[in-house]
């Protein structure tokens, strides 16, 4: 399949859409996962990677639109994913940890919008220079 052209849902993706129209604004189908990483790191070259990444992968380029009523596969080709960063380094240990947990439950109840990609978001919490 040629990159914009649109295409039927699978089935799994059909189920996705049905859940969504059932209950729009809902975050019962994101896949959370948070990564600690240690040393010293370019938010850049991360960013830039992450962005190979979803060039790389039609999945992650994805939307669902409907069209004449039907929900079909819309799959941009290409797409720059803009990765938050939050700085939480100059805060208390404490705050830091508050923040921190405030921030990762906020992102994971964060719905997506299917009929507009990417349907994945990245957020780097700084929480020192190298943490």
């Amino acid at each position: 399949m040629a990159k914009g052209e649109k295409q039927p849902l699978s089935f799994s993706q059909q189920r996705l859409w049905f859940l969504d129209q059932l209950e729009p604004d809902s975050p019962f189908y994101n896949m959370p996962l948070t990564v600690r990483l240690k040393g010293m790191l370019d938010f850049g070259l991360l960013e830039k990677t992450l962005n190979a990444i979803v060039a790389r992968h039609d999945n992650l380029r994805t939307a669902f639109i409907t069209v004449d009523g039907q929900p079909q596969v819309d799959i941009a080709a290409s797409l720059s994913l803009k990765m938050n960063l939050l700085d939480l380094s100059k805060l208390a240990q404490d705050k830091k940890d508050a923040q921190t947990e405030k921030i990762i439950r906020e992102e994971a109840a964060k719905p997506f919008d299917l009929a507009k990609a990417p349907l994945v978001r990245a957020t780097l919490i700084r929480l020192a220079e190298d943490d």
